[in-house]
């Protein structure tokens, strides 16, 4: 017999039930009709019947939250008769849920004798957890109060064992309580906690909690961080690693335990706690410690290993910090971008570049210009001279291109330029919102190759009709392309004449196509972005 349709029988039925009930119930009936067939439907007329005490009706409203029942859904009866009642008087239920609230509160904390806990929370714990947040919906002033602190802190009390049980998710029920239930939940973050149910918790606190809330659970994952890098935490990692490793019977090796605490304890740092920092990382208190990583270059005397992980640790913190960096990190950021040491991944400095793209501050230009004038042929120098390019193109827009095509590097002769590191320069001022055409058209004719093929990969995403005959023009010019991947394409592109033949291609296809909206500007508003690893020099 389906819930619905039960209650639905119920509810037309309690006159009648209320009738040959008479005035004689009691608590002890109630107690003995949550056993019975016929129970929960004199449960329910007790509870929509004006003839008994509000007392009663509130004990018949807890007990259809504690019935165990499979063929009765009593949270489902409960709902429909408080909906009932407030059509009939609205000031009825919020007393009703005020009186039942200590009980559920004491129900969400029961524990039966011999309940394996391993096996989740018990089922009346869960039931009385489902219908405490039901309730909300009747619950007013500090009733509404304590029903939701008592409901968040249910979930604290075992964040990961309990964040899906019943029908409603921890994640439900913070989303729709919104922020009283966020600023609760910031009880819930733990260095000992799995990684994941770290960051979840910092993306509800930051989704959904106010600005005191959001303030406490930044303080809080600092501290966490800090908790974790400790000698304690170490220790009890390496005893929850020593008892895992050893529960078949296995010899323990101590060399092994000790790099698996170790690589341990970087996953809590990346994939945790420096994740988690990343949905609060508008608090002070984060991006400050951020930065603080991210700037903590490792020694030459750091052995290998650490020096891997510490990079690891700062790209993530670098990431983190992500539209949340300003002008008083600009300095720090470009130490780590333009830093050469050998322990400075230039992992680390992509990210660093990424976040100087988002300070789009003309301050950072004078000191990517000696980048942009790299002459090695070396892959990791090109492909640091075209992330600085991209940079400089991203924050000075159209007024800076004849500066940067003046000052790409032009000797020695044998100068290289890969055909993506110039297509990335020309797709960036393709998307310039005033699109540099004049200086651009000039550069057609440029003694330097490398500023022919800009121009042409340009006119290519920018060129009207008028250009198919300048691009015809061109394909004459036999001008060999050098570097890496020029004859990769079919057909290759080893001439700048090539190259040119390839962009009237595309500009006749584009001319031909439906119009589409005009490139998106990347003048003061599209942020300079790393050119992907396989496509790099």
């Amino acid at each position: 017999m389906g819930s619905v349709g039960f209650v639905a029988r119920s509810l037309l039925t309690v006159l009648a039930l209320s009738a040959l009930l008479g005035c004689k119930v009691n608590s002890d009936d109630i107690d003995y009709w949550r056993r019975t067939v016929k129970g929960p439907r004199k449960i329910v007329a007790v509870l929509l019947s004006d003839h008994y005490s509000l007392e009663l009706r509130t004990d018949a409203a807890t007990a259809l939250v504690e019935m165990e029942r499979n063929d009765v859904e009593g949270l489902a009866l409960l709902q429909r008769a408080l909906e009932e009642l407030q059509r009939q008087d609205p000031a009825l239920p919020p007393q009703i849920v005020a009186g039942m609230t200590p009980r559920l509160l004491e129900l969400m904390t029961e524990t039966p004798a011999g309940h394996n806990e391993d096996q989740g929370p018990p089922p009346m714990q869960v039931r009385a957890k489902d219908a405490a947040y039901l309730l909300l919906t009747h619950a007013q002033g500090e009733t509404h109060t304590t029903l939701v602190n008592g409901v968040v802190d249910w979930y604290v009390r075992d964040f990961v064992g309990r964040s899906l049980a019943g029908n409603y998710s921890v994640e439900q029920i913070v989303r729709s309580v919104g922020a009283p239930a966020a600023s609760r939940l910031v009880n819930a973050l733990s260095s000992r906690m799995p990684q994941q149910a770290m960051v979840k918790i910092a993306e509800l606190v930051a989704q959904l909690g106010d600005a005191a809330t959001k303030t406490r659970g930044a303080e809080r994952l600092v501290a966490i961080e800090r908790e974790i890098e400790g000698e304690a935490f170490f220790d009890w990692l390496k005893g929850e690693l020593r008892r895992q490793m050893t529960a078949d019977g296995s010899t323990l090796d101590p060399a092994r335990l000790e790099a698996a605490a170790h690589m341990n304890r970087e996953n809590w740092i990346t994939d945790g706690i420096l994740a988690a920092m990343k949905h609060l990382a508008s608090e002070r208190t984060i991006s400050t410690r951020l930065m603080e990583i991210a700037v903590a270059v490792p020694s030459a005397e750091t052995p290998a290993p650490f020096i891997e992980a510490l990079n690891a640790r700062r790209r993530k913190a670098l990431q983190a910090l992500e539209g949340n960096v300003g002008e008083a990190q600009l300095e720090a950021l470009l130490n780590i971008a333009l830093d050469v040491s050998p322990t400075n991944d230039i992992g680390v400095r992509d990210d660093a570049f990424d976040r100087v793209g988002d300070i789009r501050s003309m301050a950072a230009v004078p000191r990517l210009w000696p980048l942009l004038a790299t002459v090695d042929n070396d892959d990791t120098a090109k492909r640091l001279r075209w992330r600085a390019g991209e940079l400089i193109l991203s924050i000075g827009g159209a007024s800076i291109v004849n500066e940067f095509l003046t000052r790409l590097p032009s000797t020695p002769a044998d100068i290289e330029y890969e055909p993506e590191e110039l297509e990335g320069y020309a797709q960036r001022m393709s998307q310039m919102s005033e699109a540099p055409m004049e200086v651009l058209t000039r550069q057609l004719t440029a003694a330097q190759w490398w500023n022919r093929v800009i121009a042409l990969r340009f006119i290519e995403r920018r060129g009207t009709q008028a250009d198919v005959r300048v691009l015809e023009g061109r394909i004459t010019d036999r001008t060999p392309t050098v570097g890496d991947h020029w004859a990769d394409g079919q057909p290759p592109a080893d001439t700048v004449g090539k190259v040119a033949e390839a962009a009237l291609r595309g500009l006749r296809e584009r001319l031909a196509a439906p119009a589409e909206a005009a490139p998106a500007a990347a003048d003061a508003g599209t942020p300079a972005t790393a050119p992907t690893p396989a496509a790099a020099p």
